[in-house]
Parts: C-alpha cells; structure tokens; sequence
C-alpha cells in the first residue's frame, strides 16, 4: 500500500473518531437539557402545590459566581472625585472617612462605600463623569445602582437631589476592583428556590406570587472588611427578599 492512500485512510478514521465523539457530547448535552426542562416543569407543579404562582422563564439560568473580597482602594476614590470635582484639598476626618473639598463642591467618601457629594457647578452629564471616574452603574428608576460586570450589586446604589443650589448625590458606592476569591456553585435552581420558600416562612414572610427573580450580589461589610456576596433578588406579592446563595440565608439589604 502506497503511503498516500495509507494518509487518507488515517484522516478518514480520525474524521469517524471525532463524529463519534461529537455525537456522545451532543446526546450529553441534549439529554441534560431535557433533564433541565424536565426538572423545572415539575418545580413549577411544587410551587403551586405551595400555593405559590409562578413561571419557568422566572428562573434565573444556573451558573457559578464569584465570592469576593473588596479592597478599599484610595487612589480610585480620588479619581471618582476628580471626575466630580476636579482636583480637590482631602481631609483625613479619622475612622476611616475622608472629606474632600474645591470650589465646585464637597465629597465625604467614608469606609464600607458609603458617600456623599455636592456639586456646585456643573460639569457635563453626570454618567460620563462617574464612568470617567471608574464607576460603573445602571439608571434604576430613581436611583444608579454600581455593577460588578455587567451585574447588580443591589445594596450599592445613590439618588439625587437639589440642595443649596447644587445636586447632592449620596448612597454607598463600588469604586474599588474586586478580588475573586472563591466558587459559588447556583446551578441546582430547584434546591435553592426550595430553600428561599422554607427561609422566608420561617421568618414569618407570606407571599403567594414570585414576580421576578435576579441575579446579583450584595455588598457585605464586617469590622474585618468587605466582601460581595452572590444573591438572588426575589420580589413577590408580599415583599422583595434576597438569599444569599452559599450560605441558603435570607440578607437584610439596607
């Protein structure tokens, strides 16, 4: 056999390898979708024996978050001021907090993300100026809620308003860069759905309606530090909760 006709018929078994391993992947996939869908349609049948009305679009897609730590970060707080305010004399006030001040306004940037800032004198649209000074956030009715990614931190948003001839801005902020630290798996939906159900009525919490469900995190702060944690949002009938998904608890959210 000459080795031309020996090569051809290498690639044609290495071709039907592949396929075949192509095939089994594909049947995988498709056999745990079905088991997906499967899992999900009877959810939707113990929720309602609950007493509890619901939809499957309403799931959040299962995916792995990252828990992480937040540094507070000096140098990217004075850069959102700088933005703000343009260059500025700070103040250390002890305790963590730092004020800073020109003639454009003031700036209190205190330790677990909370702030407030007076503008004096405009300087142009207000989301080019916060994302010139690294905040990333997203209008939310009347409030900017920050993202982490393209995700909400729920508990880290501002509003806005008129004072003293200026626009006061005040809420917690995330101008600092995260540190990934570690897996939260939130794949098995049911189970942590489940949960959230036995979670609020051992509080004392009634709702008989889920409207929505997201998927977000909430910023922890400890005497030790801070960290964002992966929650879910879950607005119902009877009040808007949210569970911290690695440890199956419910999260105040101020």
């Amino acid at each position: 056999m000459d080795t031309g006709r020996l090569k051809t018929i290498v690639i044609l078994i290495l071709v039907c390898v592949n396929l075949a391993f192509g095939g089994i992947l594909l049947s995988e996939r498709l056999g745990a979708a079905e088991g997906n869908a499967h899992t999900r349609s009877e959810l939707m049948k113990v929720m309602a024996g609950l007493g509890i009305a619901m939809t499957e679009d309403q799931l959040p897609e299962g995916e792995v978050r990252k828990r992480c730590t937040v540094p507070r970060d000096r140098e990217a707080e004075r850069a959102l001021v700088r933005a703000l305010l343009g260059e500025a004399e700070e103040t250390d006030q002890g305790g963590n907090i730092w004020y800073y001040e020109n003639e454009n306004g003031w700036a209190w940037c205190r330790g677990g993300g909370s702030f407030e800032f007076m503008l004096l004198s405009g300087g142009g649209s207000l989301e080019r100026q916060l994302s010139a000074g690294g905040l990333r956030v997203r209008r939310e009715g009347d409030y900017y809620v920050c993202l982490m990614g393209d995700t909400q931190v729920f508990n880290c948003r501002f509003s806005l308003g008129q004072r003293s001839g200026g626009v006061y801005i005040s809420g917690r902020f995330l101008p600092w860069e995260p540190i990934e630290e570690e897996d939260v798996d939130c794949t098995d939906v049911a189970t942590l759905l489940l949960r959230f159900c036995d979670r609020v009525r051992d509080a004392g919490g009634v709702f008989s309606r889920v409207e929505e469900i997201r998927s977000g995190y909430v910023l922890n702060v400890t005497a030790s530090g801070m960290e964002l944690v992966p929650v879910w949002q879950l607005r119902t009938d009877g009040g808007t909760w949210y569970m911290d998904l690695q440890a199956g608890r419910l999260v105040a959210v101020a």
